[in-house]
Formats: structure tokens, C-alpha cells, sequence
């Protein structure tokens, strides 16, 4: 995949979380109540999850510093 900003080829790998909590999602600025951790605010759906691993793939540019993920953020 090329960089959306320079145009240069970028690597695939991976986002991952740790075994305590699930890959979240939270827009700057915004801070999730408790009720809405609960409920799953942000969570994010392309991840995948099982006892030993969490995450989602990931195109990153080694140029630009940035990555460009694939998802769907639930509720």
C-alpha cells in the first residue's frame, strides 16, 4: 500500500493491545465514563481477540511516522 501523504510504499504489521483490555478507539478530547467502558464504547471491531492475542493489521510509513488502519469502531 503507498502513504496517503507521500505517496511512499508503506509495511504492514500490526496494532496490538495487551491481555488486561480490548484495542480501543477514543477521539481526542473525549473521555469515556465508566458505564461507557462497560458498555464497550470505541471498541474496535477489526481486532482480533483471544487469550493470547490482541490486534488488528496496520500499514506503516517509516517516512512519515504514520499508520493507516482498516476498521470499524462500534457503538
Amino acid at each position: 500500500m503507498n502513504c496517503p501523504w507521500c505517496e511512499r510504499e508503506m509495511q504492514l504489521g500490526t496494532i496490538t493491545g495487551d491481555s488486561r483490555s480490548k484495542v480501543r478507539f477514543q477521539p481526542e478530547g473525549v473521555k469515556y465514563s465508566f458505564g461507557e467502558l462497560l458498555a464497550g464504547t470505541g471498541l474496535v471491531t477489526a481486532a482480533r481477540y483471544n487469550w493470547f492475542y490482541q490486534g488488528t493489521p496496520a500499514h506503516f510509513c517509516s517516512h512519515c511516522k504514520k499508520m493507516v488502519i482498516e476498521t470499524d469502531v462500534s457503538r
